[in-house]
């Protein structure tokens, strides 16, 4: 990958920062798309896409991208909507179909129960016959006008669900006739990436594995090759490979790929004055040079980390001079970070922070207020970073690797001893370059003594500059508000109140934990957790408990559903004069609050923090990408997700 295409994603993002989307026209729209697809910025190209549908609403081609964005993104039931609709109005288009069908391919993927599973597997596989019966392989013969480009795609993915659903034979035969597809094109002279992977995927499937292994490789070392079009064929081909029960069919065809090389990274701060010697300025240029051997040997092209100074601005410089993504998550307010965790007496950190900023890709923050001697908005940051390179390793089908320049000691809260932990339980083994190693291979070093962790703050702000300490913690946020409460009887009012808060009371008595607060107001709710998994198993009930509810006492012909929004942050508590308790107040709480009227009635929508908590370590769980929408309120737009349990076990 060359230095340009590395720093593509950020070019990208600026590009679409000045598109002036008043006068853009579709192509431009499409052309931007496009790209960020290439490189695997899913997300992004979605709301391009959903951009340029707003000022060209009948656009077949952004229809399709927007649709295939979210496919990619992890939300293929969002595309299907998409899709269908095109279909409902009379596209016969392969393309169209193709998608579709790749996104019920997702979804009987991605589906635990066998009903499910099946009928997903159903409507892929007719969904890929529709598209390839366009033109069907079987009237080359007689068709001279065939446009075979149109027919590798459908014909290799019925191949694949016959295949992966058990029937050998039939997807032998489907197999057969992609090969011979590609054959005819490569004799036309036609043969790019696409119609490379398939012919490779007809050699896997028909068991000619190190043929298969061979055309992958030549086929993704290709300069066309792309980031996500490679991920997307490493995927379904060793899909195809764990069906073999032999395991170097796996092994095989998993070295025939390389990986765009996601990588988190932690580790200890540059020593302050009266620090305890773990890594002394002296020791920087040792440090860098072993952040640097690692990263060439992890491929590194994608990176995460705070900017702290130390460990993680090396880290980034370093990702920066390799030309790869920079991605930085900071625990509070910029200048007081700064003061808590850069400024050294001895060194530019300061300057070399503003710079490592200047470059990110994209800079996230906990929250833009404060520090206030709060160490756990440190833990916060570090599960926030987690779960979005968790996120973007699931976009690419991509296991992450986490960098560590670490002296083993367990350390303070927010430390790298306790990141460490979080990432083994739930990926791989760290890459550690041992602190104490670099210590001893200084001249004149004396033995490391024990530290206090990771990326802790060095030295609080001055008192006159933190005001007033008001303390916060992190809670999860739930509001609720039921859809169509206006149209219920006056005189059935009392009904509703028992049913609805009846109801909310023993779901709330079921949970392992109580909430720490819950308030409501006629057909509305809020609640506030210290537990995420509680706020989950709580927020899906009260909508499972609308969605499926039995509603008839209230003559309600249709029944009622309910609108819930969730998001995660630091929150102040503090005792509210009017209820005459403890209430929690902040920005955290007005922007769960500002989510839940844009919520599709009978839907969970969360924060992109809460999908970043979800991607690490809750597997009952699981999300799918909106869209950037506009909050209510003037609340700003901000990504949003769909909430659902694993495994597509209920429809959204």
């Amino acid at each position: 990958m060359s230095q340009l295409e590395k720093r593509l994603s950020p070019n990208l993002r600026l590009e679409w920062k000045l598109l002036n989307q008043e006068k853009a026209s579709s192509i431009e729209f499409l052309g931007l798309c496009e790209k960020m697809i290439e490189v695997g910025e899913f997300l992004l190209a979605h709301d391009v896409a959903k951009a340029g549908l707003a000022k060209h609403k009948k656009d077949r081609k952004l229809s399709q991208r927007a649709a295939h964005a979210l496919s990619k993104a992890g939300s293929p039931m969002m595309a299907t909507k998409i899709l269908e609709e095109l279909v409902a109005g009379g596209d016969r288009g392969v393309e169209t179909h193709s998608l579709l069908a790749s996104a019920y391919k997702d979804l009987w993927e991605y589906s635990t129960d066998l009903q499910s599973k099946k009928k997903y597997g159903e409507l892929a596989i007719a969904r890929y016959e529709e598209a390839y019966s366009t033109n069907s392989f079987d009237n080359l013969r007689t068709s001279q006008q065939q446009d075979l480009e149109t027919q590798y795609y459908p014909c290799i993915n019925i191949a694949f669900m016959h295949f992966m659903s058990g029937d050998v034979e039939k997807g032998r035969e489907s197999a057969e006739k992609a090969r011979q597809i590609c054959e005819k094109l490569k004799e036309r002279g036609t043969y790019h990436y696409w119609i490379q992977v398939t012919e490779a995927e007809a050699h896997l499937l028909l068991g000619s594995i190190d043929e298969a292994a061979r055309v992958y490789m030549d086929a993704a070392s290709s300069k066309e090759a792309q980031t996500s079009q490679i991920a997307s064929t490493r995927k379904q081909a060793l899909q195809i490979a764990g069906v073999y029960e032999d395991a170097e069919v796996r092994e095989k065809i998993s070295l025939a790929f390389p990986k765009l090389g996601i990588v988190a990274c932690s580790g200890h701060l540059i020593d302050g004055p009266g620090d305890s010697r773990r890594f002394p300025p002296e020791a920087e240029a040792e440090a860098k040079r072993k952040i640097e051997e690692a990263l060439e040997e992890m491929d590194a092209n994608c990176g995460y980390s705070s900017a702290a100074c130390g460990t993680d601005i090396l880290f980034l410089e370093t990702m920066a001079e390799r030309g790869g993504e920079t991605h930085v998550f900071l625990p509070f307010a910029k200048q007081e970070f700064i003061e808590t965790s850069v400024r050294r007496s001895d060194g530019n950190w300061v300057d070399r922070f503003e710079k490592v900023l200047d470059q990110a890709t994209s800079i996230h923050y906990v929250t833009r207020e404060g520090y206030n001697g709060e160490d756990s908005l440190f833990s916060f940051c570090n599960e926030i970073m987690l779960g979005f390179t968790a996120m973007r390793g699931r976009g690419l089908d991509e296991t992450p690797k986490l960098l560590t320049f670490w002296d083993g000691q367990r350390g303070s809260t927010g430390g790298t001893g306790e990141l460490v932990d979080r990432w083994r339980a739930n990926f791989n083994e760290p890459v550690v370059i041992c602190a104490n190693e670099v210590l001893s291979s200084l001249a004149g070093a004396g033995s490391s003594s024990s530290s206090t962790g990771g990326v802790s703050p060095a030295s609080p702000p001055p008192e006159d500059k933190r005001g007033k300490q008001v303390s916060r913690a992190v809670k999860v946020m739930i509001f609720a508000d039921v859809e169509g409460f206006s149209k219920v009887p006056e005189a059935l009012t009392p009904v509703f109140v028992e049913k609805f808060l009846g109801g909310v009371s023993g779901m709330i008595e079921s949970l392992s934990k109580p909430p720490a607060f819950v308030n409501t107001w006629g057909d509305s709710f809020f609640a506030v957790f210290d537990d995420l998994d509680d706020a989950l198993n709580l927020a899906m009930q009260l909508r499972d408990y609308f969605s499926k509810g039995d509603w008839s006492e209230l003559d309600l012909r249709d029944g009622l559903e309910v609108r819930i929004s969730m998001h995660a942050g630091p929150v102040y508590e503090e005792f509210d004069p009017v209820l005459q308790r403890r209430n929690f107040f902040g920005q955290h709480v007005n922007q769960a609050a500002r989510i839940e009227p844009i919520v599709l009635p009978g839907s969970v929508f969360v924060s992109e923090i809460m999908a970043a908590l979800l991607s690490f370590g809750h597997d009952d769980f699981d999300f799918e990408y909106v869209g950037n929408l506009e909050l209510a309120k003037n609340y700003g737009s901000h990504p949003i997700y769909i909430l659902q349990r694993t495994g597509y076990k209920d429809s959204i």
